[in-house]
C-alpha cells in the first residue's frame, strides 16, 4: 500500500501534521488517535502509531507506541515502510536513554 492522500487514515495524519504545523497540538494529538482508532490494517496502524508516539507527554509512553510502530512497520512488506526503520530506531534508542537504559 502507497501512502495515498485519499486513504482516510493518511487523511486524518495529514491533518495531525497541519494542526502541529498550526501550534495546535491538543487538536493534533485528537487526529492522530482517530486514525489509530480508524486504521484497518497494519500498514494504517503503523502510520497512526507513529504520529501517536510522538505526542505522548512522557518517554515510557512515546516508548510503548514507538515500538508499536516498529512491530506493525516490521509486519508491513513495503519498501516505503522500510525507509521509516533508522527513524524509528532512533526514537526507541531516544526513549531508552530518557529512561536510563
Amino acid at each position: 500500500m502507497e501512502f495515498s492522500p485519499y486513504n482516510s487514515v493518511v487523511k486524518l495524519c495529514i491533518q495531525g501534521m497541519a494542526m502541529d504545523d498550526r501550534g495546535q497540538p491538543d487538536e493534533a494529538s485528537t487526529l492522530f488517535q482517530q486514525a489509530w482508532n480508524e486504521a484497518t490494517d497494519d500498514h494504517e496502524r503503523f502510520l497512526a502509531a507513529h504520529f501517536v508516539a510522538r505526542h505522548q507527554e512522557n518517554a515510557q509512553d512515546k516508548l510503548r507506541w514507538f515500538e508499536t510502530a516498529l512491530q506493525l512497520a516490521l509486519s508491513v512488506n513495503d519498501d516505503a515502510v522500510k525507509a521509516a526503520f533508522p527513524p524509528l530506531y532512533a526514537s526507541i534508542a531516544e526513549c531508552l536513554e530518557q529512561l536510563g537504559d
